[in-house]
């Protein structure tokens, strides 16, 4: 059973931890890089003719053009998005929809999941989990179950699954339910300081900004409760040695 920390510590309220990851536990483009490299390997042998009419470069702006101009209640959910566009670039180009929205889908989502994580990540998440369960939310369309960090994980929730996405309240309510304890007792950590810290404190959650960059913060009021430079940081904040 994780202990609990004792109650002098400066956020001795704090009974779970919740996670942002694209950028907050490991760098973004270059799984996505990765993984739309992957995918397009995978094209060359499976689906050549969308080779012939796109070279990887413009195949990557197809697809952002099609996803920023979906409608806004369908932007949360970029597994979807990304299905409904490979069936319709399949359509196009005289291949089978459903082997483009299925084999070649989860050939960019595996490799989607080969993530590297930041170097302090798996040691801050190691400690943080014997005294906090540890939750992520997650805009994007990782599973932190399929990555190296996701043993340390108790739940996670993502905006395809939750109907929502941050900084929307409802993401956050469904992770507080998935918590078990009252939204003040969350501490969430996130990079994007609308996203992450605006959505916490709305919904009621306390909130920590990963800022290794050392932007500053343009949101006046209400602030986050932390700053971080470093993951590594954290624990000591939380009054574990």
């Amino acid at each position: 059973m994780r202990s609990s920390i004792p109650n002098s510590t400066p956020l001795a309220g704090v009974r779970c931890l919740t996670f942002d990851l694209d950028d907050t536990l490991w760098p973004v483009m270059p799984v996505i890089h990765h993984a739309e490299a992957r995918f397009y390997a995978w094209l060359r042998e499976h689906a050549p003719v969308v080779c012939e009419r796109f070279d990887p470069q413009e195949l990557i702006a197809a697809r952002t053009t099609f996803m920023r101009a979906a409608p806004p209640e369908e932007r949360h959910d970029l597994t979807r998005l990304r299905k409904r566009w490979l069936r319709e670039l399949a359509t196009d180009c005289g291949c089978c929809p459903d082997r483009l929205s299925g084999e070649g889908f989860e050939v960019f989502w595996h490799a989607r999941n080969e993530v590297t994580p930041f170097p302090e990540a798996d040691g801050v998440l190691a400690t943080l989990a014997r005294h906090f369960r540890l939750g992520a939310i997650s805009n994007g369309n990782a599973d932190v179950f399929r990555t190296p960090l996701g043993r340390h994980f108790d739940f996670a929730i993502a905006a395809g699954a939750a109907g929502a996405a941050k900084p929307d309240p409802v993401i956050f309510a469904q992770a507080r339910e998935q918590a078990g304890v009252n939204a003040e007792n969350i501490l969430h950590v996130g990079d994007d300081s609308t996203s992450d810290v605006l959505g916490a404190l709305n919904a009621g959650f306390q909130a920590a900004w990963f800022n290794p960059d050392a932007l500053p913060w343009e949101h006046g009021r209400p602030r986050p409760v932390l700053t971080l430079g470093r993951l590594g940081q954290l624990p000591r904040h939380l009054g574990i040695d």
